[in-house]
């Protein structure tokens, strides 16, 4: 997929959390609401997000995230990588701190607007990249922080969305050279099989593949389905439209 569209992804019990597929990019004060109830839960003070973004704790750990990105983009994983001082430098966390030692922490995100900034409008709000999500989680709970490791780690769900949708458009452009759909418009075609899929993904009642309950389970079923859909295309196995929608039905569910 070459947009970024924002998922709305489960957090276990937790909560749920916006984030761009793309960006990685997620909403930091949904982070730090799960983070705080459950923190009530367990009889412990909350955190405001005003004072976690104040921490230096935290800016060392973005400006040392902003270093690592950047030594790979310059060096890629050669072994020019491993060149030079691989520590950070935090000498910018002076710059930015008031007189009585508190950090600025809307100034210090106008030099990391990869990793973190501020949106106003529709989609407003602070914005800070996985790697940092992760971080601020650990800072308000253990529990929260496992959790948010596991939807996005171990279940790869960011992987599998936009597995899922590159294949959808390879499948489209398959099925404009089956004998029965060609030089034809197969908008509805399209149209049709993504209704299929998502019918058989049990998914009908909403509107696309970034809501809370398209898990990881959804979006790899998803994409194995249209990769194995388009393979058996490009190799004739599947000849007709009517062909690709009774193989679709025979195919099965991988088990969670």
């Amino acid at each position: 997929m070459n947009t970024d569209q924002k998922m709305t992804v489960k957090i276990g019990n937790f909560g749920t959390l916006q984030i761009g597929h793309l960006s990685k990019m997620g909403k930091v004060s949904q982070v730090v609401e799960m983070g705080n109830d459950t923190r009530k839960k367990k009889n412990l003070s909350e955190i405001p997000q005003d004072e976690i973004l104040r921490k230096q704790d935290l800016w060392e750990f973005i400006i040392s995230r902003n270093t690592q990105i950047t030594r790979k983009i310059k060096y890629g994983e050669s072994p020019e990588l491993k060149k030079g001082s691989i520590f950070s430098d935090y000498s910018l966390l002076k710059t930015f701190k008031t007189p009585e030692g508190k950090i600025k922490y809307n100034e210090l995100m106008k030099q990391f607007p990869n990793l973190i900034k501020s949106k106003r409008g529709r989609n407003g709000g602070t914005w800070a990249e996985l790697y940092i999500l992760l971080k601020i989680a650990s800072m308000l709970d253990k529990d929260l922080e496992v959790e948010i490791y596991r939807v996005f780690i171990e279940e790869k769900i960011l992987l599998w969305r936009d597995l899922g949708g590159d294949f959808f458009k390879e499948l489209n452009k398959l099925i404009d050279t089956l004998s029965d759909t060609k030089e034809k418009n197969n908008t509805g075609n399209y149209v049709s099989m993504a209704t299929k899929v998502r019918t058989k993904l049990k998914i009908l009642d909403t509107k696309g593949y970034n809501q809370k309950e398209h898990d990881s389970f959804v979006q790899e079923n998803r994409a194995e389905w249209l990769k194995t859909l388009s393979f058996a295309i490009s190799i004739g196995w599947i000849k007709t439209f009517e062909e690709l929608t009774n193989s679709l039905e025979k195919l099965e569910v991988i088990g969670k």
